[in-house]
Formats: C-alpha cells, structure tokens, sequence
C-alpha cells in the first residue's frame, strides 16, 4: 500500500510539473518567444487547416522552430487562396503581407504572435477575413 501512495505521489509531482512546464512555454510563446520558445529541438510546435471564411482558402499553416532556434510560419505547398491585392498573414499581433495567394511560403515571426489566435489570411481592402487556421500543439515524441 506504502508503494501505491509514494507512486501517486510521483505522478502527481510529474503532472503539476508538466502543467506548469507547458503553462511557461504558453506564456513565453505569447510574449515573443524569447529564449524559452527557441530553445529545444528543431520540428513542428503548432499546426493547422485552413478553413474558408469569406473565400476559398485552403492549406495547412505550421509553426516550427528551425534549427538555429528561430521560429517560423510555413504554409504548405498546397496552400491556395483568391487573389487580392491587399492580403496579409494575421498571426497575433503580427501583420505580414502575403507573399502570394498559393503554394508554399515562409514567414520569420517575431514579438506578438501568439499562436492560440491562430492563422488568418485577411483582405484589408476589403476588411475580410477569408480564411483562418486555428493552431493546435504538435505532440513531441520521446525516443
């Protein structure tokens, strides 16, 4: 019975921790990233479909940390939506203009973009969101 205390004891140890591990990566992400977002192994962080609004947008947006610790906005090849001549990449704070209305692009992100607002591609002629990727954690593995 003593073992099956200590054992709940260490898994509750374990989950507080991770739960305030993942509530300190959220807090550094929304801020900018800082060190804590940079820092760990290259991959994907955050991922999402983009589903239409106004026009037909269609895609996946990922957040991913590069190699040299850098984050980055990709969106995939098969990325398409209507051509307009004011749209931007919405992403928290952040404002991009995008760079074309289909295939695959990447765009550096820097303080303000907060990926739980997820991904919007926005006309501002138009004042219209015409598609939007909401962005979910990625799962890790561990080997």
């Amino acid at each position: 019975m003593h073992g099956l205390t200590r054992s709940r004891r260490v898994a509750a140890a374990l989950l507080a921790a991770g739960a305030v591990t993942g509530a300190a990566l959220g807090l550094a992400f929304s801020r900018g990233g800082g060190d804590t977002a940079s820092a760990g192994p290259p991959g994907p962080l955050w991922r999402g479909a983009f589903k239409t609004v106004s026009w037909g947008t269609t895609g996946t947006a990922t957040i991913e940390r590069t190699s040299s610790g850098r984050l980055v906005l990709r969106i995939s090849r098969d990325f398409k939506t209507q051509r307009a001549p004011e749209l931007f990449i919405h992403i928290g704070s952040i404002r991009m203009p995008l760079k074309r209305a289909s295939g695959a692009q990447v765009y550096a992100l820097s303080d303000g973009a907060d990926p739980r607002e997820g991904v919007q591609v926005f006309c501002e002629k138009c004042n219209k969101a015409w598609g939007v990727a909401k962005l979910e954690p990625v799962p890790h593995r561990i080997d």
